[in-house]
């Protein structure tokens, strides 16, 4: 996995595909393909996670930066007919953020955790397990806890991404892992 920054805008690139889960507390405003996440989904893997200030332009931005390269879910018989899966999430208040520089600036860094906090939050947590789409949706929800235990009250998205790397981790152990690094991201700012 990479991960690009630009001011306003992270971007968690998985361009082989990766597992992830979602937890929406409060109104669930600036989001994007969220219901794909659910485990009785046909698709079973992300091609990028897109955390935002604004709008979801970044988000449109990554998706055609990602079919530009041919990632993403297979829709037609050519190779090159593919739909990326980039569920995605904004913090409203603070500024709309440039998605194709985020893409461009990318590398092999993934943290623990990102949050963008404004008027509404979202937070990434990246597992390193090899992890169910059910799984991920659980640690999201624990990872909120983080949120709450840095004093951020306002509706918040959180996504947790598993890297696909085997654990003997329990999943309570990397939901307590991930509500803490969520938190120590929130204090980074």
């Amino acid at each position: 996995m990479l991960v690009g920054r630009a001011p306003g805008v992270v971007v968690l690139l998985a361009p082989g595909g990766a597992v992830a889960g979602v937890d929406v507390r409060g109104a669930p405003v600036g989001t994007r393909e969220l219901d794909l996440l659910d485990p009785t989904t046909l698709v079973r893997h992300v091609h990028a996670v897109v955390l935002c200030g604004g709008g979801l332009a970044a988000a449109e931005e990554v998706v055609g930066w990602l079919a530009a390269r041919g990632v993403g879910f297979p829709v037609g018989a050519a190779p090159s007919e593919v739909v990326p899966i980039v569920p995605a999430a904004a913090a409203l208040g603070l500024v709309a953020g440039d998605g194709r520089a985020a893409c461009e600036a990318a590398r092999e860094e993934p943290p623990a955790a990102v949050a963008l906090v404004g008027d509404t939050a979202v937070g990434l947590v990246v597992v390193e397990a090899d992890l169910t789409q059910a799984e991920c949706r659980r640690v999201a929800v624990s990872a909120r806890d983080g949120f709450a235990r840095a004093g951020v009250l306002v509706p918040a998205t959180v996504f947790a991404v598993a890297s696909g790397v085997a654990s003997e981790a329990s999943l309570d152990v990397l939901c307590a892992r991930a509500a803490d690094a969520l938190e120590g991201a929130v204090a980074a700012g």
